[in-house]
């Protein structure tokens, strides 16, 4: 069999049966989806789920997968509409105001934020930058987020992010223009001292 990608060969030697062929993909490509998942929702545990998934997801396609494209791209796309999936099902954890928060530290009475003044998190900026950008990210529009992953993180060109997200190059550099200003705003709080 004379296919040019590794990864394709791989998936049309299980196709016929190779169950070994299986195992050598999960093996070269696993580190890569739970990194993606992981990126995208934030969680290790639920980025561990996810990847299990596309995994699972992949095995079932078996007989219907056609080499349409690079194998990764076809991964990255089972990844990403798995990754959304699981966002759309994630409802936010509704915390009374009423309700004491139990902190390390001890108990803490819920108060309202004054905005008058600095909060004690932006005397705290050094040290909490990272956690800061990683919230910032999280904020935006899926689509965004999804393209600034695949591009930055993952360092997909342009185009392979365009073929995983289902849209135009165009389109891609649209979304990273749009995350790019919703970072810069989300963070100009922070990032002005």
């Amino acid at each position: 069999m004379d296919v040019p990608d590794e990864d394709i060969r791989l998936m049309l030697l299980f196709q016929g049966g190779e169950a070994s062929c299986f195992e050598e993909l999960v093996e070269r490509h696993k580190n890569r989806v739970f990194n993606l998942a992981y990126r995208f929702l934030g969680n290790s545990h639920e980025a561990q789920d996810i990847a299990q998934e596309v995994f699972i997801k992949i095995y079932h396609a078996k007989d219907t997968y056609r080499p349409q494209a690079k194998f990764t791209t076809w991964l990255y796309i089972i990844c990403k509409n798995t990754c959304l999936k699981a966002l759309r099902k994630k409802k936010p954890a509704a915390i009374s105001i009423d309700d004491t928060l139990e902190l390390a530290e001890g108990s803490v009475a819920p108060q309202l934020a004054d905005t008058s003044t600095p909060s004690p998190s932006a005397s705290l900026l050094n040290s909490e930058r990272a956690s800061v950008i990683k919230e910032a990210v999280d904020s935006l529009p899926a689509n965004q987020k999804m393209a600034l992953v695949l591009c930055r993180y993952e360092q997909l060109s342009y185009e392979e992010a365009a073929e995983v997200i289902g849209c135009s190059v165009k389109a891609v550099k649209s979304l990273l223009h749009r995350a790019k200003i919703n970072l810069k705003e989300g963070l100009a709080a922070y990032l002005e001292k």
